[in-house]
């Protein structure tokens, strides 16, 4: 449940409104690539490796669900700041620190 809720979110969430349609078709094509070649790649690694290909395995998942949440964020903060106007939260950045510092005015 929460597997599909999640891909859910992030497939129509993130896209943009005029676009949906693509975002979903390249979704779609990533979850029918996965069930095509999930079962090929994991018997493989786990036949012929044996104990290593289990653990490549779940370190992979453990990354890979660690990974998620930050990747997500960024991603939504990036569309929200597009949506704005404002420059993505990685370019405000860059763009502050390589600006040139200037002294108060006084008067």
């Amino acid at each position: 449940m929460g597997q599909s809720a999640g891909s859910w979110q992030l497939s129509f969430d993130l896209a943009p409104a005029d676009r949906v349609g693509e975002y979903q078709d390249l979704f779609g094509t990533g979850v029918t690539v996965a069930r095509t070649l999930g079962p090929l790649v994991l018997t493989w690694l786990l036949v012929e490796w044996g104990t290593p290909g289990w653990l490549l395995l779940g370190a992979a998942m453990v990354a890979a669900s660690y990974a998620m949440g930050p990747a997500a964020r960024r991603a939504a903060a990036q569309r929200c700041a597009e949506e704005d106007g404002a420059p993505a939260p990685a370019e405000g950045a860059r763009a502050a620190a390589t600006a040139p510092a200037t002294a108060p005015a006084t008067g």
